[in-house]
């Protein structure tokens, strides 16, 4: 069954996605509520740990191996395939 596989991801998914909203706030606030997209360059350098953040939570959005991310959809396709 793949009921369990289905309830990591909606999980997984729901925890990754929450932190690329939670790095996006977070450049906002940093740049002063500046919502213009030409003038966001450069924020590796100036927020080095929303960066590495919000990348973490991008490569388990894409189902990066190694993230939550993988795993859940490996399962997912695990399940389907048995």
């Amino acid at each position: 069954s793949a009921y369990s596989p289905a309830l990591f991801h909606l999980m997984t998914h729901a925890f990754f996605k929450a932190l690329l909203f939670l790095a996006a706030g977070s450049v906002i606030i940093a740049l002063h509520h500046e919502q213009d997209m030409r003038k966001m360059g450069g924020l590796a350098k100036t927020l080095p740990i929303t960066f590495a953040t919000f990348f973490i939570g991008a490569l388990a959005l894409i189902g990066f191996p190694g993230t939550s991310g993988f795993y859940s959809k490996e399962s997912i396709i695990y399940a389907v395939a048995a």
